[in-house]
């Protein structure tokens, strides 16, 4: 269960605590009274205070006092309208203090449950009828409680999985890279020593004969300095740093994660330098796991386009957002690896506007050394 859920889930009962009790205010000879117009005030007020305290970018002592002025109007329709389902009411209240601290919680509840009773007391059925609705309001909010933690974990393993992906790909890619460099020790010290001694030994043939056996003796030296070369080449290929895939390794961390809903847009391919797509793979991963633990947010949009031999990533959520962005350890790493490829880092946010990341990248090492 999301904020999101638990709105429209709230909304709903209102709706059908609503279409109940308005109609049974205004029955009777005297239809309009005062009594009855102060019941529908606190009711459309309740549902009014309800779906802004359960708005994703309230947060805080702001949702806080919400929630207890929600309380307060609450117990105003008990006490002025009818009597029926109204005390549901506190229910809804409870969902939405399920998301808090359970002590907290408990104390809350309890406290709302006998001012309930208190409203209640002029009817029949008192502790019964208080008790029930005690023991609903704890089940609402610890079925919230459950449904949040639950939804913490699924985020939690989420973000532990786009890491362990990436951390895979890394390991795999750095196992791959000694294997290469040990074929091509193995191409140089072995091939190519014997090579070179081969041709140290034509050569010295070649001064001591004459005719046609010095033409083929040449020609086999040709043949072994061209063999010597063709190992050297393929020993320097081998030494090369293998290109990184990019574009699968981001769809791969996309795959890895249900929510946010990651958007990928533009050429990754188009990064060819191995340690500058290794970087972007690396903020890319960052900016997934703090969108996944921190922001909150249903969607993640990011952009990589490349212009003027620069790559630009450009990532943006639809979270809840913070007015004091603060640089925990992943944000650092993420920088200062930026930062040691020669590039520039930007991260902007406004409460209730999401979180926004700005990266830019030289597309080689080499226009880094360049720059720098």
């Amino acid at each position: 269960m999301t904020t999101r859920h638990l709105r429209y889930v709230g909304l709903l009962t209102w709706v059908i605590i609503a279409l109940t009790h308005v109609r049974s205010a205004f029955a009777g000879p005297t239809a309009v009274t005062p009594q009855s117009v102060a019941f529908v005030a606190c009711l459309f007020a309740f549902v009014a205070i309800f779906w802004i305290a359960t708005h994703e970018g309230c947060t805080g002592h702001l949702e806080t006092a919400l929630v207890a002025l929600e309380a307060l109007l609450a117990l105003g329709c008990v006490a002025l309208g009818p009597s029926g389902f109204l005390p549901v009411l506190m229910v809804i209240v409870a969902g939405q203090l399920g998301l808090m601290p359970v002590r907290y919680a408990v104390f809350w509840i309890a406290g709302q449950s006998v001012l309930l009773g208190v409203l209640l007391h002029p009817y029949d059925n008192l502790v019964p009828i208080t008790l029930v609705y005690f023991t609903f309001q704890l089940f609402g909010a610890f079925t919230a409680r459950m449904a949040q933690e639950e939804r913490e974990a699924k985020q939690a393993l989420a973000a532990v999985n786009a890491e362990l992906r990436v951390a895979t790909g890394m390991l795999d890619m750095s196992s791959r890279a000694e294997e290469r460099l040990r074929i091509a020790r193995d191409l140089h010290d072995l091939l190519g020593h014997h090579l070179a001694a081969l041709s140290i030994n034509l050569e010295v043939a070649s001064h001591l004969t004459e005719g046609e056996a010095n033409q083929r003796i040449g020609k086999s030296q040709s043949l072994t300095k061209l063999l010597l070369s063709d190992v050297r080449d393929a020993v320097s290929r081998l030494r090369e740093d293998e290109p990184v895939d990019l574009a699968a390794a981001l769809h791969s961390i996309r795959e890895a994660v249900p929510s946010p809903a990651i958007h990928i847009d533009g050429d990754a391919n188009s990064v060819t330098d191995p340690d500058i797509a290794r970087t972007a793979l690396r903020a890319v991963q960052e900016i997934v796991t703090n969108a996944v633990r921190h922001s909150g947010a249903r969607n993640l949009w990011m952009t990589l386009t490349t212009r003027d031999q620069t790559l630009a990533i450009d990532a943006r959520d639809d979270g809840g957002g913070t007015d004091h962005v603060q640089f925990g350890n992943g944000l650092r790493g993420m920088r200062e690896r930026v930062q040691q490829s020669g590039g520039t880092m930007d991260v902007r946010s406004m409460r209730g506007q999401g979180f926004e990341v700005h990266i830019s990248l030289p597309l080689s090492t080499r226009i880094a050394e360049s720059m720098g």
